[in-house]
């Protein structure tokens, strides 16, 4: 979730050691080069269905007919979801590699409103920018992982970047230059959510890897607002609901392993349920963007990952 470069921002948030978590390695220990068999992208991924390098004129058209599908559900809905993009080995591949590198995860947690914020004191205690939600979640970050590793060489395999961006329709896609957060993957815990919030960047690339045995469901309220009009009543209608996933103003989805999903959440109010049980809730983010060299502000990458380099 992105963050403000706010110093009041800062203050809202706060850190929480994991008893099964340890501190961040310092970075000379981390894993650089060659520190894990070199894996192929290719072979992640469900080629029969996704044929990211269409190598015939059958392939060539099936990939055209999911990147157009796909492109309509995100300009119609804001969310494209591809299921059993990964296949189910790649699945177990890259889930144990996020349990070995984990205890090198950092986990924080905050309290703020859905516009990465502190509340307001002057308006309606109802009032969007008044309500406090929480999130709290441990990222494993970019750098701990190995370069040769599966989830590393997934990132970094331009067809998979190329075919992000047909979907989104742009000419161009760049992988970030953050260190830290160029990739990461999230682990929610038992107790652990994503509190209701709308993102401050124009997309988000994810693929979940492991479900939760209970919530960690992804719950959005699409196009709930405009570049326009922030849409106030019916913002607080969601937020203060007792519906639950009855509410006609959200859609659930259900996180299932190996799906790849593409989100537009800059105008869609959204959030993850509630973790619980014992099962970790496993979800790898890509970030890329439309121009080079972006990067995450210090005040992010000390909160999300406890260091800024």
């Amino acid at each position: 979730m992105p963050l403000s470069r706010n110093s009041a921002d800062q203050q809202r948030w706060r850190q929480r050691p994991r008893a099964t978590a340890a501190e961040p390695a310092p970075p000379a220990t981390l894993p650089t080069v060659n520190d894990s068999p070199a894996v192929s992208p290719e072979s992640l991924i469900n080629q029969a269905r996704y044929p990211l390098i269409a190598r015939s004129t059958q392939e060539q058209s099936l990939r055209a007919d999911v990147v157009s599908r796909a492109a309509t559900e995100l300009q119609n809905d804001g969310v494209a979801i591809l299921p059993n993009f990964l296949t189910d080995s790649a699945v177990t591949t890259l889930v144990a590699e996020a349990n070995e590198l984990r205890p090198r995860g950092h986990f924080s947690e905050v309290w703020g409103t859905p516009y990465i914020g502190l509340p307001d004191p002057d308006v309606d205690p109802r009032h969007p920018r008044a309500y406090q939600g929480r999130t709290a979640l441990s990222a494993i970050p970019y750098d701990v992982f190995p370069i040769t590793g599966p989830t590393r060489s997934l990132y970094e395999w331009d067809p998979l970047t190329s075919f992000v961006a047909d979907i989104l329709g742009v000419e161009a896609l760049f992988r970030y230059a953050d260190p830290l957060g160029a990739l990461n993957v999230a682990v929610m815990d038992a107790g652990d959510e994503l509190g209701w919030h709308f993102d401050q960047t124009d997309f988000v690339v994810s693929i979940a890897l492991q479900s939760a045995e209970s919530g960690g469901d992804f719950v959005n309220a699409a196009r709930i607002r405009t570049h326009d009009d922030e849409r106030f009543d019916d913002v607080a209608a969601v937020l203060h609901s007792s519906l639950g996933e009855h509410d006609p103003l959200t859609q659930t989805v259900p996180m299932v392993p190996g799906t790849l999903m593409l989100f537009r959440g800059r105008h869609s109010l959204h959030r993850v349920t509630p973790i619980a049980g014992p099962t970790s809730r496993l979800v790898a983010l890509l970030a890329y963007d439309t121009k080079p060299d972006t990067n995450s502000s210090e005040l992010l990458k000390l909160v999300r990952y406890g260091r800024t380099a």
